[in-house]
């Protein structure tokens, strides 16, 4: 095209931005108070090539032959369950001491793999894919994913609903794969199905009250353990809804997805649990953009970062030791006791990067967000630490060259959870039921220890014994309960035959949790629980209810990289495969540009079952000043358009151009082609048939 050809061209689609009144103020960019604590250039830098790492980790994980201590990592299943057709397993941690596997981890890195562009159905022969759909759980008539196809389901909303989440990208970028339109369907529909027993009413517009613990479909009724709650089912169970509705148009499916959306809507309380509020508030974009709903995105966005849930589940923020370590996912509980999660700093990427695309006040937050949070996540490898700031550094180095597998988690000082290891002794007394594995996790599965008649009265002694990682401080945590007129201690000393020193008295019949700052010495703590206050034998004798004891032994290394699989005994290794498996979604949204600091983040990656879209790109600025940045449109005649400031930036390019971002904000581009016409469809900007700016009404 000659240069009077390219001016009449740019000429055109000006005037016709002109026409239907695209060439209008730029958005108002919505700022999010913890991101906002976090700083717009972390130091020190260093980016990964998070497609690199992806590519390496499914290399490495889907290796049958690799050789090394613990490896390799995946193993044939050929009967998993009520499908009895074959299935590939992956070790949940490097090390794993149990044959069993999970769902989320399988279909997590083949959808991990695939968003960073790995054909997982024809890779070195084999078809990966295929495989997925025999985790499909029929057994019961159940009908869905499970996190492993012989589980019950009522046991926890996350574990039962995110399997099928996976599934779903897997489908959506797989659509021709035997039996997973039927298996897609049923899932909405079995879901759906839980919708209207927890109350979702069609025809009255009840919504359901989703701020249950689970869903039992053997029984069709909610679950509540009665210790706690995970109502972001909502979010998931609306996205999964959604999904349906887009592929099928199917009428109830949509009805369901403003359930879920309307609960949260309504909701007061943060329910924010473990992986599933994102998809809410990407679902709550989306809608509002397609739909023409008007949820409330920057409650739901908010609630992904504040940590305001009872789990306080959100994003860090600040420094840990000497390092920037702001946006990592995770439990957000203290100055000290931060501890970020890789598999839900990967996860939460998945939503909110496309959530820019039907809402794009929160670009610059969420791209401020992203460069911190793909900053920070290097150091849940073990190449990201020195070797004393992790705890299978050797591992590491003798079987993951390229420190591709991450750890579980990422501390903001070296914490140890140490646990106990045995029922040492019951001098006195008898254990009523359960032993010194009821004491792990406060789920009211209880020890429980009963007082026996002697000449003196009623006696209980029983001494509990328990490892210590060499550490400078050690907290001990202890949770229960007793019956009846008697009160129990619990006291502690580094010997079986002490002195032992008071810790606390437990004197009711409510779950009480209670702690102290230990001060002993040594690798070995011996807890002692016995009873006090009555000297003679009067009614019945008492119990004291143990429902959870820890120590947690601290130091001053920060930050620190492990997990808990090795003291809880699940693994040889602190590296968590199941969090590992989704770095692929960093992989497929995060490339480095021309400028350090200025990431390209494709907002397509991740967007499933989205309607057809011209490829699109988030950048944020970190600096004080304007930078100017390259982007590659492909060698034909191209047009970039930026969704925030509502007018074309470039217009009839071809290969590298450069557009330049002001300081501290965000370009959202998108590659459209130079031909067509720009046109607007109620609050929708299109060229052609296809959306490229769904321009929301700024607040």
């Amino acid at each position: 095209m000659n240069a009077l050809a390219r001016r009449v061209v740019s000429a055109t689609v000006l005037l016709a931005c002109a026409q239907v009144g695209c060439l209008a103020e730029p958005t108002r960019q919505l700022a999010i108070p913890r991101i906002e604590q976090m700083p717009n250039l972390p130091q020190p830098y260093e980016m990964r090539n998070w497609n690199k790492v992806a590519r390496d980790y499914d290399a490495l994980v889907f290796d049958f032959d690799r050789q090394g201590q613990f490896l390799p990592v995946i193993r044939r299943h050929e009967a998993p369950g009520s499908t009895g057709e074959p299935v590939f397993a992956l070790d949940t941690y490097v090390g794993w001491a149990s044959e069993g596997y999970e769902t989320i981890n399988c279909l997590g890195a083949v959808s991990g793999a695939t968003a960073a562009g790995v054909d997982k159905s024809d890779q070195d022969g084999r078809d990966w894919v295929q495989l997925c759909a025999n985790y499909f759980t029929e057994r019961h008539g159940l009908n869905l994913y499970l996190n492993n196809p012989n589980d019950k389901t009522g046991n926890s909303f996350w574990y039962e609903l995110f399997p099928s989440v996976l599934f779903s990208r897997i489908y959506c970028r797989y659509p021709d794969t035997e039996d997973m339109e039927r298996q897609f369907r049923l899932t909405a529909d079995r879901w759906f199905d839980a919708c209207v027993a927890m109350g979702g009413k069609v025809r009255a517009g009840t919504v359901p009250d989703f701020d249950h613990t689970a869903f039992d479909f053997i029984n069709i009724q909610p679950v509540d353990n009665g210790v706690w709650k995970e109502a972001d089912a909502a979010a998931a169970i609306a996205w999964l809804e959604y999904m349906a509705y887009v592929k099928t148009g199917e009428r109830k499916y949509l009805t369901a997805a403003q359930w879920g959306l309307q609960f949260l809507e309504e909701a007061r309380e943060n329910p924010y649990y473990e992986v599933l509020m994102p998809l809410g508030a990407y679902l709550a974009a989306r809608m509002n953009a397609e739909q023409g709903t008007d949820y409330d995105v920057e409650k739901l966005v908010n609630w992904c970062f504040d940590a305001s849930n009872r789990r306080k589940w959100g994003a860090s923020a600040g420094k840990w030791g000497d390092l920037d370590c702001s946006g990592l996912i995770g439990s957000v509980v203290s100055d000290s006791g931060d501890y970020a999660f890789a598999m839900n700093t990967f996860e939460q990427a998945s939503s909110l990067v496309p959530l820019v695309r039907y809402d794009e006040r929160f670009a610059r937050a969420i791209g401020k967000w992203m460069l911190n949070a793909a900053n920070s996540a290097r150091l849940f490898y073990a190449n990201g630490l020195p070797a004393d700031q992790q705890t299978d550094a050797d591992w590491s180095q003798r079987c993951d060259p390229t420190s591709c597998i991450a750890y579980e988690g990422l501390r903001k000082t070296f914490t140890e959870i140490d646990r106990v290891t045995a029922d040492f002794q019951t001098a006195h007394g008898h254990v009523r039921s359960g032993t010194f594995t009821e004491t792990m996790y406060t789920n009211r599965n209880y020890q429980v220890l009963e007082e026996e008649v002697s000449d003196d009265g009623y006696r209980l002694v029983h001494i509990w014994e328990a490892a210590l990682t060499d550490a400078a401080s050690h907290t001990l945590n202890v949770v229960g309960k007793c019956n009846g007129d008697e009160a129990f201690q619990v006291s502690y000393a580094p010997r079986p035959d002490g002195p032992y020193t008071k810790a606390f008295v437990f004197d009711s019949a409510e779950d009480r949790g209670q702690n102290l700052e230990l001060e002993v010495q040594g690798t070995m703590l011996y807890l002692k629980a016995e009873d006090i206050g009555r000297a003679a034998a009067a009614g019945a004798p008492s119990a004291f209810y143990v429902d959870d004891i820890w120590i947690v032994s601290t130091s001053d290394k920060s930050p620190f990289a492990g997990g808990d699989s090795k003291s809880s005994g699940w693994a040889e290794t602190n590296f968590g495969l199941y969090g590992s498996s989704f770095v692929g979604v960093f992989g497929g949204i995060i490339e480095t540009t021309n400028v350090p600091g200025i990431l390209q983040l494709d907002c397509l990656a991740t967007d499933y079952f989205a309607a057809a879209s011209w490829p699109t790109f988030l950048y944020y600025n970190p600096y004080p000043e304007a930078r100017t940045v390259e982007i590659d449109v492909g060698p034909e005649d191209k047009n970039v358009y930026d969704a925030i400031a509502n007018s074309f930036l470039l217009t009839n390019v071809a290969g590298q151009a450069s557009f330049t971002i002001d300081a501290d904000s965000a370009v959202l581009a998108v590659v459209t082609p130079t031909q067509g016409t720009v046109h607007r469809r109620g609050n929708q900007l299109l060229i052609g048939d296809t959306v490229i700016d769904f321009m929301p009404d700024p607040m």
